[in-house]
């Protein structure tokens, strides 16, 4: 094993990818597993993990308790779920074509939320993803962006639903195609074909079953099946969980043989829009384990390098994700729930974390950075990097990030290399903007796999 020194003094300044102080040693978990203290030692019981996950859907958690909503829904209730659900940071200028986004257009688009429809007051309806879906903030299919130059990022996007999500249902639009959902992240808009509507009894048992499956690849889908074709081929992310089928093995489900599978059960939409529960297989070989993985730095570091070099996907559009998505389905696959985006994940009252102030200084943070854990997310506005270890004292991180930003140490000048995909980089060098180092913009730095004192 070369040591970390030896390492470093071998490091270019600029590597040939246009990486500061980086090799390609670095691209392989087993580097900085090989580097970690106790990799293998696990962070957080299961216990300890449960009641995390409870702190998250808590106040300033982050994430909402949907069991805890009213049961009757109020006209000024739902009509303020429209509002926040168009609240998205990407401000619509240009359309697909290039075109100009208008007031008009914006407000035709509006028309079809339907707001005026809303009853008074109306009894909440449960239901499930069925499928990935967007949360979207209009209820409409058309792309907008800030900026010609900037199609990475999608105005109307507004996060995801992974299959087997519950929603509250409140709203349906004027075309009928749209519903407008409450989820654990808050309000958007869902196409109505990926929602089954059920009872609260059986959308909830469903959500709080034992996972039998846990999906730990960066993506796995469901066996192939003509027989039926509503759970065939179906995208499964990273930390989707996924109860038993129950049945016996050798038993066959949808034409096929479960022997060599493993046997799931997954929600379904029937035509008129209800939910029920379908049995579907899994590969034996896909990436999957049984109930979450043990919450190790071993393993953040193995999950997290699964999505190296994947292209950036805000709000997992391209079927990616973001820096935010990468280091929540992550964490997923070991029972850790973190909230959908970075500004949460930095605040969240459900994780121990240390926040920064225009009174820390640049050494400060330095010395803090320095005693990060593996795992330990460092947040910025807009963005969230991952340490996954240190090599000659300085701290390296994994991150969904569009550029790489930093000064050449030969000619001092500012260089930026476009990365637009998950990487791994050294942090004290980087710039989050023009004039501000990463180090000097970081607002919390997460100790994710460090418990709350009671």
């Amino acid at each position: 094993m070369t040591s970390g020194a030896a390492l470093a003094d071998r490091l270019p300044a600029v590597s040939p990818s246009g990486v500061p102080a980086f090799s390609d040693d670095m691209l392989s978990p087993d580097f900085w597993i090989r580097r970690a203290p106790a990799a293998n030692a696990v962070l957080l019981d299961a216990r300890q993990i449960a009641a995390q996950r409870q702190r998250v859907l808590g106040p300033q958690g982050g994430l909402f308790d949907l069991a805890a909503m009213p049961a009757t829904l109020t006209q000024a209730q739902v009509a303020a779920w429209v509002r926040e659900a168009e609240q998205t940071p990407i401000k619509p200028v240009i359309d697909d074509a290039g075109q100009p986004v208008t007031e008009a257009l914006l407000q035709s688009l509006r028309q079809n939320s339907a707001v005026a429809r809303i009853p008074a007051s109306a009894t909440a309806r449960h239901g499930l993803s069925v499928r990935r879906t967007f949360l979207r903030a209009l209820p409409s299919d058309r792309a907008f962006y800030a900026a010609n130059d900037a199609r990475d990022y999608e105005s109307l996007q507004g996060g995801v639903l992974f299959p087997g999500e519950a929603v509250i249902v409140g709203h349906e639009s004027a075309d009928q195609q749209w519903l407008l959902v409450f989820s654990t992240q808050g309000p958007g808009w869902v196409k109505r074909s990926d929602i089954g509507i059920g009872a609260a009894d059986m959308v909830f048992a469903y959500t709080k079953a034992q996972p039998g499956r846990v999906i730990t690849g960066d993506q796995v889908r469901t066996v192939f099946t003509p027989e039926a074709p509503e759970v065939s081929q179906l995208d499964l992310d990273m930390g989707v969980s996924l109860p038993d089928a129950g049945v016996a093995p050798g038993d066959t489900i949808n034409g096929a043989s479960s022997y060599a599978s493993w046997a799931v059960r997954l929600p379904v939409r029937r035509q008129d829009g209800t939910l029920a529960f379908s049995n579907a297989l899994i590969r034996r070989t896909a990436d999957t384990a049984r109930g979450y993985l043990p919450l190790t730095r071993a393993n953040i570091l193995r999950q997290s390098f699964k999505f190296l070099g994947e292209r950036y996907g805000w709000g997992h559009q391209f079927n990616a994700r973001d820096c935010s998505g990468l280091t929540s389905e992550v964490y997923r696959s070991m029972g850790v729930i973190l909230p959908p985006n970075s500004g949460q994940q930095g605040s969240s009252a459900a994780l121990n974390h240390r926040a920064f102030s225009a009174a820390d200084s640049h050494a400060e943070r330095v010395k803090a950075l320095a005693q990060a854990q593996v795992g330990d997310l460092i947040v910025v506005p807009g963005h969230v990097l991952m340490i996954i270890g240190h090599l000659n004292g300085q701290p390296y991180v994994i991150q969904d990030v569009p550029y790489a930003v930093f000064k050449d140490p030969q000619t001092g000048q500012r260089r930026k290399t476009k990365l637009n995909q998950v990487s791994v980089t050294p942090l004290l060098p980087l710039y989050a903007d023009d004039n501000t180092l990463y180090v000097d913009a970081m607002t919390s730095l997460v100790h994710v796999t460090q418990p709350l004192r009671p």
